[in-house]
């Protein structure tokens, strides 16, 4: 037989061994002529043999390998955890494992040879279509989400991943194997999620308990799927009625927010009370639920003369699976959440379980709108009281109103005259300063008549007319006070602007010089802070100092007062303050202390005339700054002053 020229390098190493191992056992003599071709052609016959026999050892082994790996592999399909279907090209299931027949709850054999689609939710047939479609497009691997059908009617959600595998069916076409996961706790825990974030979201989004308790009932249901859903709050009179519900008949919510905790009897209210008896032991939860997945059932199977107790209004409107949840808020049980559908074991344990973990969300958010309700109540009531409070206050202010009237036709009057009182003011501060200066020698003239009468005519002088004049003594003084004053306001204005470069701390320091008397007399303790040098009228600063510091001293409360003299730096402008500790001044005086004339308390308990802050508000407005105080009745004041920076203006120092 002749060879083929071209063999693989496996089959010359065959032929190899097979001629070293005919030789080993050939003879040592070497025939001849037409013996020797005759030799050679048994000699490759033999090896021919040989070569078919070494191949059928190799073939055997194979075998036994390709055995034990299919073995191998039909065990971890079989009993692999995840579920395993193989289509041919037309869809048509040629095998699938344990997991794929026990998710379907079908034997394998009744599932071979039928098309997956079969065993898909009618509804999500499309989607399969559009996922084989997409899987044949590109050839490798496609995933997409389905419900399958079981054999007991219900439903599975999956996740399907598809993988493209050798060629199957008549066609030759490839073939799939699908890859199919249980993804319904997936879901289920989704959907927790979604509820609780809803709950909380509703918690910041609605303004009352009814409309939070109507959405809480409302995705409750969705969630659950059940027919009714309604939350049962205590009342006040010992009742349990629904404070939001959907799904329930009229009759049955008539009959039901009738019911009292003490004097009736049904699930709800054994469950808020926590008292359950002996036939609906089963039926509680760890929890403290009620949950009874064929309520009609339940009743039947109970003695005739009991039936009736357990049975309810639930029953009698054809509930089967109930459930009733205590609605919690800290520990304290102040109502339910009740579940109800007309189907069976719609509410599984673990159902009832994540429900209860929510019912002191519910509980709590009840609560604080209840407290909100009550909040609300008192404001009502403190905004009534106060109504009555401002109607006594505007009686008894009858007078101050009238006058404010008074003051605001006034303001109008000013208004109006406004330029014209502009274009003589210089000449009135000169009239005013000659007048104050004029008026001072009659007024001593005066004074020191009344005196001499009481001095010349001693004896002649009754109580009385003693009285008569020493009041014309002491109105003189304070007329000579006013004209001094009013002398010292219209300097202000009319006297040479003498502004030079000075440092605030030297006018400082003549005003404590002129009032260390007072200082002493009060045992008053001044200090201040680092003052800067601008340019002033270092005179006028002086008596402003003055001013702020002895109505400080003499608005003092009982103890020692305590004064500090402040700076801050702020854009464009240097604030100064005179801060003290005494009785303070209600915040409504602050615009009426700083006019002329404007006294908050009576000469008998401070002495003076009130223009001594008129003249410090025209001193500061004439250096182009303001003047303000900040104070609380019983808190002390602060006034504070501002003054431009001018430039070339350097920091000083004490």
């Amino acid at each position: 037989m002749k060879r083929v020229s071209t063999k693989s390098d496996d089959a010359r190493a065959l032929r190899g061994k097979a001629e070293k191992h005919l030789s080993e056992q050939a003879s040592p003599s070497a025939p001849c002529g037409s013996e020797t071709e005759a030799r050679t052609l048994v000699h490759e016959l033999q090896v021919h043999q040989i070569e078919l026999e070494m191949q059928n050892e190799d073939l055997v082994k194979a075998q036994a390998v390709a055995r034990e790996a299919a073995d191998n592999y039909a065990e971890l399909f079989d009993f692999a955890p995840v579920a395993y279907f193989v289509l041919d090209a037309d869809g048509v299931v040629c095998d699938l494992n344990l997991a794929a027949a026990r998710l379907l709850g079908r034997d394998r054999s009744h599932v071979t040879n039928q098309r997956f689609e079969r065993y898909l939710r009618p509804d999500q047939r499309p989607e399969y279509a559009s996922f084989c479609d997409k899987l044949r497009a590109n050839g490798t691997q496609n995933t997409c989400e389905l419900t399958l059908l079981k054999a007991d009617g219900g439903f599975c959600d999956v996740l399907v991943e598809g993988t493209v595998v050798e060629k199957r069916g008549s066609a030759g076409a490839p073939g799939w194997r699908l890859a199919v996961m249980d993804i319904a706790e997936r879901r289920a825990a989704e959907a927790r999620r979604n509820l609780s974030a809803a709950l909380l979201e509703m918690l910041s989004s609605k303004g009352s308990s009814q409309e939070y308790l109507a959405g809480v009932v409302e995705v409750i249901r969705q969630w659950s799927g059940c027919q009714a859903v309604g939350i049962r709050v205590t009342g006040a009179r010992g009742g349990l009625p629904f404070a939001a519900c959907a799904g329930y008949e009229p009759g049955f919510l008539e009959v039901e927010n009738q019911f009292s905790v003490q004097r009736d009897d049904c699930c709800c209210l054994r469950t808020v009370k926590q008292a359950f008896e002996a036939p609906e032991w089963t039926l509680v939860t760890p929890g403290g639920s009620f949950r009874c997945d064929d309520a009609i059932a339940f009743v039947g199977k109970l003695p005739p003369g009991t039936q009736a107790r357990f049975g309810g209004n639930c029953v009698n409107f054809g509930f089967s699976s109930i459930a009733a949840i205590p609605l919690r808020c800290r520990e304290e049980i102040i109502g339910v959440v009740h579940l109800a559908d007309r189907r069976p074991g719609l509410f599984p344990p673990d159902r009832i379980a994540f429900l209860e973990s929510l019912t002191p969300l519910i509980g709590g958010a009840i609560q604080r709108f209840q407290t909100d309700a009550k909040l609300a109540e008192y404001r009502d009531h403190l905004e009534e009281l106060v109504r009555q409070r401002t109607s006594e206050i505007e009686a008894t202010n009858a007078q101050l109103r009238q006058e404010i009237a008074c003051r605001n036709v006034a303001e109008e009057t000013l208004l109006r005259t406004a330029e014209e009182l502009k274009r003589s003011n210089l000449e009135l501060e000169q009239f005013a300063y000659a007048a104050s200066h004029d008026l001072q020698e009659p007024l001593r003239a005066v004074g020191g008549f009344v005196r001499l009468i009481e001095l010349r005519f001693p004896d002649k002088l009754d109580a009385k007319l003693r009285e008569y004049i020493q009041g014309a003594a002491e109105g003189a003084n304070r007329m000579e006070d006013l004209i001094t004053d009013l002398l010292a306001l219209s300097r202000v204005g009319t006297q040479d602007r003498r502004v030079v470069s000075a440092n605030l701390g030297a006018p400082l320091k003549g005003a404590l010089q002129n009032l260390q008397f007072s200082i002493r007399e009060a045992k008053a303790h001044i200090t201040n802070d680092v003052l800067p040098t601008l340019r002033v009228d270092e005179g006028q600063m002086a008596q402003l100092f003055q001013n702020l510091i002895a109505n400080a001293l003499k608005f003092r409360k009982q103890t020692p007062p305590h004064i500090h003299i402040g700076a801050r730096a702020e854009k464009g402008r240097w604030v100064i303050w005179v801060r003290d500790d005494g009785i303070g001044i209600d915040p409504q005086y602050f615009e009426r202390i700083f006019q002329v004339f404007q006294r908050l308390h009576t000469r008998k308990k401070y002495p003076g005339t009130g223009i001594g802050l008129a003249i410090c508000k025209k001193i500061v407005e004439r250096h182009g700054g303001t003047i303000w105080v900040e104070s609380q009745l019983g808190q002390g004041s602060t006034f504070y002053f501002s003054l431009p920076v001018k430039s070339g203006i350097e920091e000083g120092s004490t």
